[in-house]
């Protein structure tokens, strides 16, 4: 791999891990809101989780589609294709928190 093409490589995932925190945080934060609008029975808090579970459900499908450009275009290898697998996994499990709040 060129100096170039490696260091764009390397920006990209660094983005991809961005977007995966900020997701986190996002499905923590519905979660958290969740349990709030249950022990509270504040129907308005509960909308708020359902109306924001699509900007959860919207990010999974960026960075699905970002590790798969990635693995199609790059074709990592050792630690880097495994912090792509990892990164799909993880998208998926923060997408079922967000679905998990919504459903509390």
């Amino acid at each position: 791999m060129s100096g170039d093409v490696r260091r764009h490589f390397h920006d990209e995932l660094t983005d991809l891990k961005a977007r995966l925190l900020t997701m986190s945080g996002e499905a923590e934060a519905a979660l958290g809101l969740a349990i709030e609008a249950l022990l509270d029975r504040d129907s308005a808090k509960a909308e708020q989780v359902i109306a924001g579970d699509h900007l959860i459900d919207n990010k999974e499908v960026e960075i699905e589609e970002q590790c798969i450009n990635l693995l199609a275009l790059q074709q990592p290898m050792a630690r880097d294709l495994r912090m792509l697998t990892s990164a799909l996994k993880i998208a998926n499990d923060l997408e079922r928190v967000g679905d998990h709040a919504v459903n509390i």
